[in-house]
């Protein structure tokens, strides 16, 4: 139990960093600790949203532009509305499969991006 909080912790710091996002949880449970795919993302969205709420507070100290999270909500609110309502009617392999297409894509741009100066 203690070595999952710590490996938690971790990836929350990296989370927080940018690094991997919510991705890694789903990782590491369905490897390591054998979850089934939709409980990891479940676990993960969870994850999610105690790490952005911290995030939240680090950004609400910069004193984000409104208009912009006002124009980003209704879209956001819609994407998630859509990906769960897909979710409940994909087959779990081809979740899968998109998921980690997904997520060796994105990982491919951030190794291979060159450095905005």
């Amino acid at each position: 139990m203690i070595p999952s909080i710590l490996l938690f912790f971790a990836m929350a710091t990296l989370s927080g960093l940018g690094v991997g996002s919510a991705g890694l949880p789903v990782i590491y449970l369905t490897l390591a600790e054998g979850l089934p795919q939709l409980q990891a993302q479940g676990v993960s969205l969870i994850f999610f949203l105690f790490s952005s709420g911290a995030a939240l507070l680090v950004h609400l100290l910069r004193t984000p532009p409104l208009r912009t999270v006002w124009l980003l909500l209704p879209t956001a609110l819609l994407g998630a509305w859509l990906g769960s309502s897909l979710a409940l009617v994909l087959a779990h392999e081809f979740l899968r499969t998109i998921f980690a297409v997904f997520l060796v894509a994105t990982g491919a741009l951030g190794l291979f991006r060159k450095p905005q100066k």
